[in-house]
């Protein structure tokens, strides 16, 4: 548990799915771990004791990224937690929302969830790296989820595509942004993960097998080969890797 020692972590979104694997992983390396999450608080919760009973350090805080209320309040608690500014060594945004079985077609998808899909995965990530600039040390890290959706066209899913293409945009804004600081910012691309993010596409007969057939490496994705990607983007070799999306997909996009 030395690797991020004395380190301190922002993980939105972290209480389930790939959030939480990179929330265990970052408590194993030593880094002391804020979980943000909107509702999932017996989740995050439970994370919280798993990292400290193996004598790590975490807190959970309830907010709503897609607010900068919501982030007013993430980071008033990430300040009480971890003393005055600068505070913060690793931001890993990764909250994010789907479809949530709803038409998020080109030609199906209403206002209200484009609205939805924009608020939380572009607006959040934008205004929540915003807020971190000043509490980040330099030298520090910031990672982004995307997603292989940003790079493939998706009418099925049109809305939400075009958000994790934003997030790609953010990516290289943000590390021009912040480079003399010698902090480093890239994105992880994920392909298909079993998570209760797809929940809806893997409830149909035949998907996880026609999706692993398609992906060179023959399966489908894990939470921790998400957040073994982003972990080798925390360390001291890869001070030079700032500005890239790099897709974690078993090979899907080859």
């Amino acid at each position: 548990m030395s690797q991020l020692a004395q380190k301190t972590a922002l993980v939105t979104g972290g209480s389930r799915g790939i959030g939480a694997a990179i929330v265990r992983r970052l408590g194993q390396a030593g880094a002391h771990v804020a979980i943000n999450y909107a509702g999932s608080k017996d989740a995050a919760d439970a994370l919280v004791a798993e990292i400290e009973g193996a004598g790590g350090k975490a807190f959970a805080v309830r907010a709503d990224v897609s607010t900068l209320a919501g982030i007013d309040a993430l980071f008033a608690a990430c300040d009480a937690a971890f003393g005055g500014t600068p505070n913060l060594d690793i931001l890993i945004n990764n909250a994010g929302v789907g479809r949530g079985g709803r038409d998020g077609s080109l030609k199906g998808a209403d206002e209200a969830l484009f609205d939805k899909l924009f608020a939380v995965n572009v607006k959040g990530p934008h205004f929540v790296t915003q807020a971190a600039l000043p509490r980040l040390r330099d030298g520090g890290r910031i990672v982004n989820i995307g997603s292989m959706s940003g790079k493939v066209g998706q009418p099925f899913a049109a809305s939400y595509a075009m958000t994790k293409r934003a997030v790609q945009s953010l990516t290289f804004s943000t590390a021009l942004a912040v480079a003399r600081r010698r902090i480093t910012c890239s994105c992880i691309a994920p392909g298909a993960v079993a998570t209760d993010f797809i929940a809806e596409l893997r409830a149909k007969e035949g998907w996880d097998e026609t999706t692993a057939k398609h992906t060179p490496m023959g399966r489908l994705g894990e939470p921790e080969d998400i957040a073994g990607a982003v972990m080798m983007l925390l360390g001291d070799d890869a001070r030079w890797v700032t500005g890239q999306v790099i897709e974690a997909s078993g090979g899907l996009a080859l």
